[in-house]
């Protein structure tokens, strides 16, 4: 039987062009691979990028037409490896793979493509199997390697993306997080209280502010130093974290020695209890550090529908924590 290929490889190349024109970046890996798969009269196709350079081990797959693949496969041992010497691997003989196994198919042939960047690297490659032993036109060499090369570039581009979007996430962090304590700051107070309030007014959610202030900050500052000081603060913040429930309770610094915590789902008896477990927790780890002992004057107060604003609530706890600085500090009022 004559299984080569019975079409012109430069038709072929401005099929698979005009096909995945329409697509960028992961997308237009995956149409590729498809399409790939439809013009080689293949069974298998994926595309790899490399994990490790000189030599290349490891490569992961950025997609494959059987999702059986695995998303790491080690090139020790399979053809895959000397496609990595930036050539190109024609295999027509059993082709077994210990990966292969778990596809449960049996394939003839191989054919291996470098996907190479502007400096010649190997930096990936195009994987085609076929339950037939193929016999490719010399052509398709050429062809291939040229359309390899605008897969490199998408490749780039994925990398490019996902740096930009790490660099996006780092600057949105750096707008709503307290760079002391590594808290949330005041800016996403006024979002996170705002939507809370939003909320409770929608429906029967519960939920409760606890205004925190850290007693006799000043003489901390006064013994010792704004270094000391802020090291009391990030701390008090580390407690603040490792006692709330992440996902329901919103954990802020506010500015200077001063704390808030917004607890969803939660009561005003509820809310007490947790910040007398803060107060101790406070005083029990600060006891055995070198500046002493450290206590809180908290004011709380539950969200409710009788408020006008957040604006309203959150100037409220406020008052209710000077109270309980002028009631003798280190105790709540709610």
């Amino acid at each position: 039987m004559d299984n080569s290929f019975k079409f012109n490889p430069y038709e072929a190349l401005k099929s698979i062009l005009e096909i995945t024109s329409y697509y960028i970046g992961d997308e237009f890996i995956k149409h590729t691979a498809i399409e790939i798969k439809k013009l080689f009269h293949a069974d298998l196709v994926y595309i790899t990028k490399a994990i490790d350079f000189n030599p290349t081990t490891k490569v992961q797959i950025l997609y494959s037409t059987n999702d059986k693949v695995p998303n790491i496969i080690d090139l020790n041992g399979i053809p895959g490896k000397f496609v990595f010497d930036n050539k190109i691997i024609k295999i027509k003989e059993h082709v077994k793979y210990n990966f292969l196994d778990l596809l449960d198919e049996k394939f003839e042939s191989f054919y291996g493509i470098p996907i190479t960047d502007g400096k010649n690297i190997c930096v990936g490659h195009i994987a085609i199997y076929s339950k037939l032993i193929r016999e490719l036109p010399d052509e398709i060499n050429d062809i291939a390697l040229i359309y390899s090369r605008k897969i490199e570039r998408e490749i780039r581009r994925i990398e490019l993306e996902k740096e930009n979007q790490l660099i996006r996430n780092q600057l949105q962090e750096l707008t709503i997080t307290d760079t002391l304590t590594s808290l949330y700051n005041r800016r996403y107070f006024a979002k996170v209280c705002s939507d809370v309030f939003a909320q409770v007014n929608r429906d029967s959610t519960k939920a409760t502010l606890a205004y925190i202030d850290i007693d006799n900050f000043k003489s901390i500052n006064d013994i010792f130093g704004h270094e000391g000081g802020d090291e009391v603060l990030k701390y008090f913040a580390e407690i603040l974290l490792e006692n709330t429930r992440k996902g329901l309770d919103f954990v802020f610094r506010l500015g200077g020695e001063e704390f808030c915590v917004i607890s969803i789902d939660n009561s005003l008896e509820s809310a007490n209890e947790h910040m007398n477990r803060i107060m101790n927790i406070t005083l029990d780890k600060f006891s055995l550090t070198r500046f002493g002992k450290i206590t809180l004057s908290i004011g709380i107060v539950e969200f409710n529908k009788g408020f006008s604003s957040y604006e309203e609530i959150l100037s409220l706890a406020d008052k209710k924590m000077y109270q309980a600085k002028k009631s003798g500090k280190n105790t709540i009022v709610k």
